[in-house]
């Protein structure tokens, strides 16, 4: 059935929230460390039909999928065509990221979760990490058994299914499974990562064993990774439920583990584990609504940063001007150095007013802003099905490849806490930069999206909204155009097309500049879904900065 004849208006649930604790980050980082990605051109499509399941940019009628790999991608939209709803299709598509982006998530990871229900509930999920009752000093080692949280992704995922769903998670695991068992293709970004951290890595037996072939060298590119101790554990999770990770044989598989190796998780922190009420958030931008994930994650910064644009006649400026770079420029720094501010003080459009008249149209602010981590930390995936639910969840382990230690039992990644690492608190979930965020349009689903990279994922997310509303792009055009930030008082740009003069003005406006060829995975990576309601069609787009796909049907 087309989309159009199925969205339905409905009201919208809200909730304001409160102060947060501290941020996830990392440390100071090195611009030439991002990875450099070549653009491809978005595929051709029809209309009525989506995209290849490999292709970045994709058009349908009924539901679309966007993800961090195809092989996600192609596991909710399976789901999907086989009747499930956005939530279940959401759900396999999470848990085949798991499997296919160890650099990014796990079993052992945490999700953030946002909900909008055909009838117009609007829902957040907290599947944040937390820290163990016995942690009393910081690890202060940056990987290994030590900086090791009680997972949250797959209680989350559960909760969300079973109030949710229409399918059982054996069904929705399926994919995952098979992906574990049968194997996908190794990435760049995989292949580049085991080689980069590999004197960290092979640091620890379950890591060499699980990632790395016999011999001690990394999988190459393009070759077929299984992962069968994978594919056991979520085979158990299939069969027993979630629960076999909290308080069944699979938990006893984690507690010895950390036992053995100085670990910190116990039976009791696992046992207590549960999914909290995830804060959501609203604002306005141009007429529309903007609703995201508050509390512990980092929508309240998205929707100050479109707030405080609001005040700028943005469609009217040339977009690679020093004009709009400046003024785009600061004021997503000026939104960043707020997110320890309460939401409900970041959200109001008082606050942006006051803010944005701290904006000097000439000069740029002198204050430094941390740059966040280098390499991403996160991925992301949207979905939406023809009966108007729709779904972004981020999900992630810490930096790449969490903890760097793999459960030799397991076979998966242990996240990484950067507040275990850093100022360890009993129980508490972190502060994330994580933003999934929603665009309403006469208050159905306009523009569903999240983005990965660390402190610059709200950027990101303004960025893409920004092209969309004010200058009518695409969503392939708006999710692959240009993207800059301030970051330890440099103007980090993605500069090939820009004039000299243009680099030349913003030197004079006080910017040290800090400059990045083509498309950098640096940026942020935003995988959305576009509604046409009007037109009863839906567009998806996986950044061209990331190895991920859009498709839909």
């Amino acid at each position: 059935m087309r989309l159009a004849h199925l969205f339905l208006a409905g009201a919208l649930f809200f909730a304001a929230c409160g102060p947060v604790p501290n941020s996830e980050h990392g440390a100071s980082e090195n611009p030439a460390d991002a990875t450099q990605l070549s653009v491809p051109d978005p595929p051709e499509v029809s209309t009525e039909t989506s995209a290849d399941p490999a292709g970045r940019y994709a058009q349908g009628a009924e539901f679309m999928v966007a993800a961090s790999t195809p092989e996600a991608m192609q596991a909710g939209r399976n789901i999907l065509e086989e009747g499930g709803n956005a939530i279940d299709a959401a759900a396999a598509t999470a848990f085949a990221l798991m499997v296919t982006d160890p650099l990014m998530s796990s079993v052992g990871g945490r999700a953030q979760i946002l909900i909008r229900l055909a009838e117009g509930t609007v829902v957040g999920i907290d599947g944040a990490t937390q820290a163990p009752l016995r942690v009393d000093e910081p690890a202060n080692l940056g990987h290994g058994y030590g900086t090791v949280p009680i997972p949250g992704a797959p209680a989350a995922l559960e909760e969300m299914l079973s109030g949710y769903g229409t399918l059982p998670l054996v069904r929705v695991l399926e994919p995952a499974i098979r992906l574990a068992e049968e194997g996908f293709r190794i990435k760049p970004d995989v292949h580049d990562a085991l080689r980069t951290y590999e004197d960290l890595l092979t640091l620890y037996p379950g890591t060499r064993a699980h990632f790395y072939r016999s011999d001690g060298s990394p999988y190459s590119e393009g070759e077929v990774f299984r992962q069968p101790a994978l594919a056991r554990t979520l085979r158990a999770m299939a069969q027993e439920g979630v629960e076999a990770l909290y308080r069944g044989s699979l938990a006893d598989a984690f507690v010895v583990d950390m036992e053995e190796h100085g670990g910190l998780v116990r039976h009791d922190d696992l046992n207590q584990y549960r999914p909290k009420e995830g804060e959501v958030v609203q604002g306005e931008y141009r007429s529309h609504q903007i609703v995201a994930r508050g509390g512990n994650c980092d929508g309240a910064s998205v929707i100050e940063m479109l707030q405080i644009l609001e005040h700028f006649e943005l469609g009217m400026m040339e977009r690679d001007s020093p004009r709009y770079i400046h003024t785009i420029a600061q004021a997503l720094y000026v939104g960043l150095t707020d997110e320890y501010v309460p939401d409900w003080m970041q959200v109001s459009k008082d606050h942006a007013a006051r803010r944005v008249r701290e904006i000097d149209p000439n000069r740029a602010l002198p204050i430094p802003v941390r740059g966040g981590s280098p390499e991403g930390d996160t991925n992301h995936l949207s979905v939406v099905d023809g009966q108007g639910n729709a779904v972004a969840i981020t999900q992630s382990i810490g930096p790449s490849f969490g903890s760097k230690v793999a459960s030799p039992e397991l076979g998966f990644f242990y996240a990484y806490s950067y507040d275990m690492n850093d100022e360890p608190v009993p129980f508490q979930r972190e502060k994330t930069s994580q933003s999934p965020t929603m665009v309403l349009k006469d208050r159905v689903p306009f523009l569903v999206l999240g983005s990965a990279g660390s402190s610059r994922i709200p950027g990101s997310i303004v960025r893409t909204v920004v092209n969309v509303i004010d200058h009518d792009m695409s969503l392939w055009d708006a999710v692959s155009s240009r993207r800059w930030f301030i970051a330890e008082n440099e103007l980090r740009i993605e500069a090939t097309g820009l004039s000299g003069s243009t680099l030349g003005a913003l030197e004079g406006m006080g910017y040290d500049l800090s400059y990045y060829e083509g498309l950098d995975g640096y940026f942020a990576r935003v995988h959305a879904v576009m509604v046409d309601a009007g037109a009863g069609l839906l567009f998806g787009a996986s950044d061209p900065r990331d190895f991920g796909a859009a498709g839909g049907r």
